[in-house]
């Protein structure tokens, strides 16, 4: 559906905005078609007025490229203060923020990212640094406390 150089293009023009593009989903609620594109500003601040001066840059793209036939609405939004962490660019956008995880072998702990690579994550896990593959991460989530 987003091709790498549309992907490309929009991740330079969120970054332009101090932002990271964060997620790219297509998807239909009550029938309508939306492409939601989530991003973090890099102050961690991610504004109403953020997304919207987001919105306005990448619309124009859009319209030329049209990556859907199919008619749409954008919105651009923040991925929200606690989200599950799917992808390799989600865990290093997470970098130093603290996790539940959940093991593919049922283990449940708390953590802060510490490190991603092409192969898993480094948490902090009390005073220890903990290497997990992602194949064995069931679900990681951020956590936020008040």
């Amino acid at each position: 559906m987003i091709d790498k150089e549309l992907q490309d293009r929009l991740e330079n023009l969120v970054a332009s905005l101090d932002c990271e593009l964060y997620d790219i989903a297509f998807l239909k609620e009550n029938n309508i078609n939306i492409l939601r594109i989530s991003i973090l500003a890099k102050d961690m601040q991610t504004t109403l007025d953020k997304c919207q001066a987001v919105s306005e840059l990448i619309s124009p793209l859009l319209d030329v490229y049209d990556p859907i036939s199919a008619q749409y609405t954008l919105e651009v939004s923040s991925p929200g203060i606690e989200r599950i962490l799917k992808t390799p660019r989600h865990f290093k956008l997470s970098i130093g923020e603290e996790v539940s995880i959940k093991t593919d072998i049922k283990d449940t702990f708390e953590g802060i990212i510490k490190d991603v690579n092409a192969e898993g994550v480094i948490f902090q896990i009390q005073q220890e640094e903990r290497f997990y593959p992602f194949t064995s991460l069931k679900k990681v989530k951020t956590i936020f406390r008040w």
